[in-house]
């Protein structure tokens, strides 16, 4: 029932005249100041909605989490059934359907009462007074307030009927427990739909408002009852329920789940009142932090406890499910409640963050270790040393001594402290030998090294020493991923993404984060390291990473393992032709883990990380393109090589490898040249250096760059 204007301000007049008698023209004076005061109460009326909380989303458009300051679930008009509405009007405001929202007989019974007991012992507030205090004041017990209430309350008679007026109420009373709104506490109580809500039910849920604390049939459950008693009677003698009704709903049996026997049996006589469950559980916790301080950083507080933000976000929920179950199952984690972890997958195509595990069994507000926990990196660091050979002009079959060194008062020695002659940095990279990377790194210069690591667009603390090699920096698994993309992708720079757009209530967009992508390499020399990566996990210390696809083939993948001093931390840095990801495991304490490798602990985890997104169709792999694309257009060009001596492999090979070649520095000697011993083999360059003018053996010289004998020689032997 909706009342005019003129009906309205009739009302009001009334109003006035009465508090004008009892407290004298001070009073008038008050309404009036009260209505200036407020802002454009009939816009503030009509603009009215309840608050609304937060909806993230993930990449397919599956909300994920909430954030809301209260629970609340808006019931429709047509969900709330009869029998629930009339229990809240036949205890709150029995003459809800015949006033105009303020009720003078009932203000003035209570204010009888109070004064006869000397305090606040019985209210007069309508349903509607109660909805313009729970909706547009604040609960401070002043007169000015209630000068207000009334002014707001009167408002709303105007603008709804009484029908959305109690949908309005129902949606917005609160229950306790952090519950606001009738289906919410249905849910939050009995486990029911508000549409499910027998009569006893109903009552009981309608006796709660008036004190909470008092009525909460999880702690009180006496009370609960006695107060779900009078309300019963109060619908009978009300007329809103018949006799029958009343004796099935006062018959009707309450329990506590807590103290529901073991041999229970459900039955429709009784209601169980399930225990508190936890406001707020996280599906994404790890995920879900990070997305909260980003837009808490963005909007005012109550805009995103209230205001109904839709957040659309970079997750895929299913990987993220299968990253929490991989590591929930992982047996290294089982057997060693010590270890910890972290893990992170981000596509390389746009910097979306796809997964992230912030630890085991990680909390909401928790220490996430994939974005916070700054490790070493130790081995998983040497790509970007080898590369930055490559991009210097460097082949993968160049050769270096593996032999013992000091620097000063450091003698950095291989795992396992063995010296094994010599490696091309090919095989280097792929066994992690220590000495192959370090010597490296001496001569292309640590400048260059961060020059290619700052190009990623990860600011990383490299030291200025050859330690550098070995992994020496701190860094997060987001760090070292974010600068492993332009490995995956072809040599972009791109910015990690967590968030890519944010609508309000409406549908209106009102954040879009654009793809941030910058080449940063060529995609030729990328090819080459992308290739000594695939080694690593084809026949190098990477192994346990791999992964089958349908076909029963391995998948394209690259990476790299790390470890560092002390097995304090094993890391696994991997790249497909369109995601990375970084893991690591080590324990909190940063104390050893006892012989535990990247290799042997941190490969097998991305594996079967992958091998679960594979054989769930979560993940489809696929191809490195920009490699092939080099391939067929001769740019680069495969050639099987020995492995220990750089050149082409013969039946006088003993360690065979594919290696990949910019077209100018394909070898051209094959290893049966020196099969028979270095003595022939100086005798052939005397010779050979006999035929050379001085001035072209200055030219080569000039030329050779810092690289060692064996490059000198091919040289010569190239002419």
């Amino acid at each position: 029932m909706k009342i005019t204007l003129k009906k309205a301000l009739k009302y009001l007049s009334m109003l006035v005249l009465l508090v004008v008698l009892a407290g004298g023209a001070g009073t008038g004076f008050l309404i009036h100041k009260a209505y200036q005061s407020l802002p454009d109460v009939e816009r503030l009326v009509e603009d009215y909605n309840a608050s609304v909380p937060t909806v993230i989303y993930d990449s397919n458009g599956e909300v994920i989490d909430l954030i809301y300051r209260e629970i609340r679930e808006e019931a429709g008009a047509e969900e709330i059934p009869a029998h629930v509405k009339n229990a809240f009007v036949a205890i709150e405001d029995r003459r809800f359907y015949s006033h105009y929202g303020l009720d003078p007989i009932r203000l003035l019974k209570a204010a009888m009462v109070n004064i006869s007991q000397g305090r606040s012992a019985q209210g007069g507030s309508t349903l509607t007074q109660q909805l313009a205090k729970n909706a547009f004041l604040s609960h401070e017990k002043r007169l000015m307030r209630k000068v207000k209430e009334a002014l707001i309350t009167i408002e709303i008679e105007r603008k709804y009927t009484k029908e959305e007026i109690l949908q309005k109420y129902l949606n917005e009373i609160y229950f306790g427990s952090g519950a606001y709104g009738i289906k919410t506490a249905a849910q939050s109580f009995f486990g029911k739909d508000v549409s499910e809500l027998n009569l006893a039910e109903a009552a009981m849920l309608a006796g709660i408002p008036n004190r909470p604390n008092l009525y909460n049939p999880r702690t009180r459950l006496n009370n609960a009852i006695k107060r779900e008693t009078l309300i019963l009677n109060q619908m009978y003698k009300f007329g809103f329920i018949g006799k029958e009704e009343l004796d099935k709903a006062l018959a009707h049996n309450f329990i506590n789940e807590k103290d529901l026997p073991e041999d229970y049996i459900s039955d429709l006589g009784t209601s169980v009142v399930l225990n508190q469950r936890s406001q707020r559980k996280l599906r994404t916790p790890d995920f879900t932090d990070i997305v909260q301080k980003q837009i808490f950083s963005m909007y005012d507080e109550n805009l995103v406890y209230e205001g109904g933000l839709k957040v659309y976000t970079t997750l895929d929920l299913q990987m993220q499910k299968a990253a929490q179950e991989t590591f929930r199952e992982y047996k290294a984690f089982k057997d060693n409640k010590d270890l910890e972890g972290a893990m992170i997958t981000m596509d390389s195509s746009n910097g979306h963050i796809k997964s992230i595990i912030g630890g085991r069994d990680f909390k909401e507000g928790n220490f996430n270790r994939a974005i916070m926990a700054k490790r070493q990196p130790g081995s998983a660091f040497k790509p970007f040393v080898y590369f930055t050979a490559l991009q210097m002009g460097y082949p993968m079959n160049y050769v270096v001594e593996d032999s013992k060194v000091k620097y000063g008062t450091w003698e950095p020695r291989n795992y396992g402290k063995q010296f094994r002659k010599n490696f091309t940095i090919l095989e280097g990279m792929e066994r992690s030998i220590n000495i192959v990377a370090i010597k490296v790194l001496q001569e292309i210069g640590i400048k260059n090294v961060k020059k290619v690591v700052d190009s990623t667009g990860v600011k990383m603390n490299i030291p200025n020493n050859l330690t550098t090699a070995l992994g020496t920096m701190d860094l997060s698994p987001y760090d070292l991923a974010t600068a492993y993309l332009p490995f995956s992708n072809g040599g972009y720079k791109v910015d990690p993404v967590f968030i890519t757009r944010i609508e309000d209530r409406y549908g209106k967009v009102i954040y879009e984060n654009p793809i941030k992508r910058e080449k940063v390499f060529e995609s030729e020399d990328v090819s080459l390291i992308v290739h000594m990566m695939k080694d690593v996990v084809t026949y190098g210390s990477g192994r346990n990473a791999r992964v089958k696809g349908k076909d029963g083939k391995y998948i394209e993948q690259g990476g790299k393992t790390g470890t560092t001093n002390e097995f304090r931390t094993a890391w696994f840095a991997g790249i497909t032709p369109n995601l990375v990801t970084v893991l690591y495991v080590g324990k909190d304490d940063n104390t050893s883990m006892e012989k535990a490798t990247g290799g042997s602990i941190g490969a097998p985890l991305w594996g079967q990380y992958y091998q679960k997104m594979v054989d769930e169709d979560i993940y489809l792999p696929g191809k490195f393109t920009f490699i092939e694309e080099h391939l067929k257009n001769g740019d680069l060009v495969e050639k099987k090589i020995d492995s220990r001596s750089g050149l082409i492999s013969d039946n006088t090979s003993s360690f065979v490898r594919k290696a990949l070649f910019k077209r100018w520095q394909l070898p051209v000697e094959e290893n049966s040249k020196y099969s028979q011993g270095l003595e022939k083999f100086f005798r052939r360059e005397e010779m050979i250096l006999d035929r050379i003018s001085p001035e072209e053996l200055e030219n080569i010289e000039t030329d050779k760059r810092l690289r060692d004998s064996n490059d000198v020689f091919n040289e010569l032997f190239d002419r």
